[in-house]
């Protein structure tokens, strides 16, 4: 899944439009004519049909909501991937620290050794904590708001499918003066099912972003290994 999961959704939206539209256009037709003495199925049709276009305006305004959620699940993978990648090497320069302070006991005396020999402790310590506390904390991170984000594009497009589905019903009720009556119902019971399942998809999404939100703050406590004292300081002379 890509790019092309969002464009498959604006489609989607399209279609709900053109299939409504379609709708009202049959409506309209079978109202230009109204035999004589059936003038209370329309009086009783209006109203419902009201109601149906007010669901509609919700629906909407919840595909406005939807719209700012819009990511790209597929750049948080790749940034996953870099975070994870970079763990790796990282951790390697912690174990040569630890061979470095082996080198230095056996080969290397006196004050500068010694001095050294104390940077090396601090600096493994930090260059580990780098995959124990950063990457192995960010990338898994990233991956449960692009899941998310993936379950969310599904999620609504299943709901958007399944509501002009509801309209093509709808649409297919909709054959006589005597049938009006039944399409509001349809229409009202398909659109309150899609706002149910979007709302419950940005729900989700919530869910997941805030969880990632509380691990990076974590991550942006984590100073206790990074101090200016574990790192080599340059001399300057």
């Amino acid at each position: 899944m890509g790019p092309e999961a969002v464009d498959r959704i604006m489609d989607l939206l399209d279609e709900v439009d053109q299939k409504v539209q379609s709708l009202t256009d049959r409506v309209n037709d079978i109202l230009s004519w109204v035999p004589w003495g059936l003038g209370w199925v329309v009086d009783k049709f209006k109203d419902l049909w009201s109601a149906a276009m007010d669901k509609l305006g919700e629906f909407w305004d919840k595909v406005k909501e939807f719209v700012s959620y819009i990511g790209a699940p597929w750049d948080l993978d790749s940034a996953k991937q870099d975070w994870i990648q970079l763990g790796g090497p990282v951790a390697a320069r912690a174990t040569e620290s630890d061979r470095s302070q082996s080198t230095v006991d056996s080969e290397w005396k006196g004050q500068a050794a010694d001095r050294y020999a104390m940077s090396l402790g601090p600096q493994g310590k930090a260059l580990t904590a780098v995959q124990s506390k950063l990457t192995s904390v960010i990338g898994p991170a990233l991956g449960a708001v692009s899941t998310a984000l993936y379950i969310f594009y599904g999620a609504v497009a299943v709901a958007i499918i399944a509501m002009i589905v509801g309209i093509v019903t709808a649409t297919g009720e909709a054959v006589s003066i005597l049938g009006l009556p039944a399409v509001p119902p349809t229409v009202i019971a398909a659109v309150a099912t899609a706002i149910l399942a979007l709302g419950s998809a940005v729900l989700n999404l919530r869910g997941a972003a805030s969880g990632a939100n509380t691990e990076f703050l974590k991550v942006a406590n984590e100073t206790g290994d990074f101090g200016a004292d574990h790192w080599p300081k340059a001399v300057i002379g």
